[in-house]
């Protein structure tokens, strides 16, 4: 067939795979014409590398097989794991075949090569024929008993309930102690837009990338029941001296990757259950630190929290304190000179350059303070009470 074709269509391939993403994603009820990162990231590649496969088939008169099909398959169960309906990861096949016979047609003046079809129509059937039994079986997998299992042994040890059989059952040992994540994820922009299915897919796929970076950064062992807005990581550990301190580091060592696994923030609360029993209260534990964290992306725990856990529970004094923490965010001006005055060890001076102003300007602040909360931070008490407050509400 002609050479100068398709070294032509060589050339315009990348220009060819942005149409085919566009008219995916207009003929999409989830992405109503908008093309989404993730498509960028992984349909991009694979129907460049159909386009590549459809080339040395015309050229050489090669038909794709063996290797030539990895990709394919392993394209197909990445989505397969993540929940894509078996009609739109095939519509995505077809676009990209429809998408490329337009260009190959274009290119050839309106009379392309006799053969080039066939060609296009064997390599469509074979790839898409690769593509969806793998899919399909990752899919059924995805769904299966095994994965069902572990978030079973996951929430029998965390309620404190015998495990040992289900574990067994799922082919699971049970580690003499466990280091415990407690874990929070932010929203991706496609888990917010377009129809029900597709925030569906959305979150499933942000579950599955993060489980594959769990298991990365934190062991093949690692037992996780996820959601896509967050879940329980246990971590095979021992209840030896040091442990503790390995494992944070571990946890605290995984947060970027699981990041950029989610494509949004992630948080954690850690906590360490020395033995098997100890589980349903470092679960707790990591709950508990997991909402007292103050910045996304960080590990809490306790040892750097502990006025703030201390102070985590119900109590008549709560609502009191709340309406000073109120008081104080009524007015910015103030909330910013009680935190500087903390910041800077109770000196005025510092805390006025801080701030930039005065230090009469700082007293006449904190005079205001003492008027709108009843709380004097020129006291002892008053100063502990403000600091409570504060730390109770994640000021």
């Amino acid at each position: 067939m002609s050479q100068p074709l398709w070294n032509r269509l060589e050339h315009r391939l990348p220009e060819v795979v942005d149409r085919t993403l566009h008219a995916y994603a207009d003929r999409s009820p989830r992405y109503q014409g908008t093309v989404p990162d993730h498509l960028h990231r992984h349909m991009a590649h694979t129907c460049h590398a159909f386009g590549r496969l459809f080339l040395r088939a015309v050229r050489d008169g090669r038909e794709p097989a063996g290797a030539d099909l990895r990709l394919f398959r392993d394209r197909a169960r990445d989505r397969g794991a993540e929940g894509l309906p078996v009609a739109d990861f095939v519509d995505a096949y077809f676009v990209a075949a429809e998408t490329l016979w337009d260009e190959v047609v274009s290119l050839a003046g309106g009379s392309p090569p006799g053969p080039a079809a066939g060609v296009l129509l064997r390599c469509l059937h074979t790839v898409a024929n690769a593509a969806v039994q793998a899919h399909q079986r990752e899919f059924q997998a995805a769904h299966s008993e095994e994965r069902e299992a572990v978030r079973a042994v996951v929430r029998a040890l965390v309620a404190g309930e015998p495990a040992a059989d289900l574990a067994h059952r799922a082919g699971i040992r049970l580690a003499d102690a466990y280091a415990v994540l407690a874990l929070r994820f932010g929203q991706q922009p496609a888990e917010s837009v377009g129809d029900a299915v597709g925030q569906r897919l959305a979150g499933r796929r942000k579950v599955h990338q993060l489980t594959r970076a769990l298991t990365t950064a934190l062991g093949e062992e690692v037992l996780a029941a996820l959601d896509p807005d967050g879940g329980l990581v246990l971590r095979p550990s021992t209840p030896s001296a040091g442990a503790e301190r390995d494992d944070l580091a571990a946890a605290r060592a995984a947060m970027r990757p699981l990041r950029e696994a989610a494509g949004a923030d992630v948080s954690a609360g850690f906590a360490h259950a020395a033995s098997l029993g100890a589980v349903p209260s470092a679960a707790g534990q990591a709950r508990r630190l997991l909402r007292l964290s103050p910045n996304p992306g960080e590990v809490a725990v306790l040892g750097e929290l502990l006025l703030e856990y201390h102070l985590d529970h119900d109590s008549a004094a709560r609502p009191e304190l709340e309406s000073v923490v109120a008081a104080l965010r009524a007015d910015p001006d103030l909330l910013d000179t009680v935190r500087a005055y903390l910041a800077q060890d109770f000196n005025r001076r510092r805390t006025a350059r801080a701030l930039h102003v005065h230090p009469n300007t700082v007293d006449n602040r904190l005079t205001r303070v003492t008027t709108v909360t009843g709380a004097d931070p020129r006291t002892a008490r008053g100063l502990l009470l403000l600091g409570s407050a504060l730390a109770m509400y994640g000021e």
